[in-house]
């Protein structure tokens, strides 16, 4: 992990919470919302930009920062969504205390985020060899 500095850090994570919020804003719009994952795709060309404005970086820079970025569009995505369908199950009343078994909803957010990040670290890393195939 010694690897991981602070000039990829910056990037990854503006890339990351920027794609994010947009992937969780397009969520909401019917057929747009299932292609939102692509958006991840985006997370890792904002990174590859970012990190080409810092210094030359490696191949290996923009995998890595690539791999992050997605990763951390995939958590933002995933933490929005959560927050809002736990406040909209309270609010509507279909989300109560007494129904609800800790363990199931345990085991479906560990499911969530599992998948939400699994999906934009592996975008995310394509995003960023497409922008560094596409720069070079």
């Amino acid at each position: 992990m010694e690897y991981i500095n602070e000039k990829i850090i910056k990037p990854a994570l503006i890339g990351g919470v920027i794609t994010g919020i947009l992937a969780f804003i397009f969520s909401f719009i019917p057929l747009v919302g299932y292609c939102s994952c692509f958006l991840y795709l985006l997370s890792g060309v904002i990174t590859g930009y970012l990190l080409s404005q810092e210094y030359l970086p490696s191949d290996r820079d923009y995998l890595i920062s690539g791999a992050l970025s997605g990763g951390i569009a995939g958590f933002v995505s995933w933490c929005l969504d959560t927050v809002i369908t736990i406040v909209d199950g309270f609010l509507s009343g279909t989300l109560t205390i007494m129904d609800m078994d800790l363990a199931v909803l345990a085991l479906l957010l560990f499911i969530g985020i599992l998948v939400s990040t699994t999906i934009g670290v592996a975008f995310g890393v394509v995003g960023a060899a497409m922008y560094r195939i596409w720069k070079y």
